[in-house]
């Protein structure tokens, strides 16, 4: 993970404001009523995003009105596995074999190239003119 110098973190507004502003680029992930994550891929394998953490201050991530606060953007990349994974637990009932749909990465804060920081600072330099 590497976090990005930028004037967003506390940055406030609605989470419909937000939303709108970032689309179609940016989705929200990882989120829950209080907290959440606006995500934009920066690979074409989706392996490295640029993730601006949110905070919720009044309502619920959920709600248009909900008052946020932006916290600050950082780069992160998770190495996927590839390919079928055999025997790790999920059992077909009616079948001998074993499979699992949800393989665990690889490594989840995998070493961020130089050239992802500077696409992701970029972004940021320009949702920073857009923003504030």
């Amino acid at each position: 993970m590497r976090p990005i110098q930028s004037s967003l973190p506390g940055t406030k507004g609605t989470f419909g404001y937000f939303r709108e502003a970032l689309q179609p680029y940016f989705t929200l992930a990882n989120w829950d009523y209080e907290q959440g994550y606006f995500d934009r891929a920066l690979d074409e394998q989706n392996m490295v995003y640029l993730r601006l953490p949110v905070k919720v201050l009044q309502g619920e991530l959920d709600s248009a009105d909900a008052w946020i606060e932006l916290g600050t953007p950082f780069v992160l990349k998770h190495v996927y596995q590839t390919g079928v994974e055999q025997d790790i637990g999920y059992y077909e009932p009616l079948a001998s074999s074993a499979m699992n749909q949800f393989q665990e990465p690889l490594d989840k804060d995998a070493e961020v190239d130089a050239r992802w920081v500077h696409k992701a600072e970029a972004i940021i330099k320009e949702l920073e003119n857009r923003l504030t």
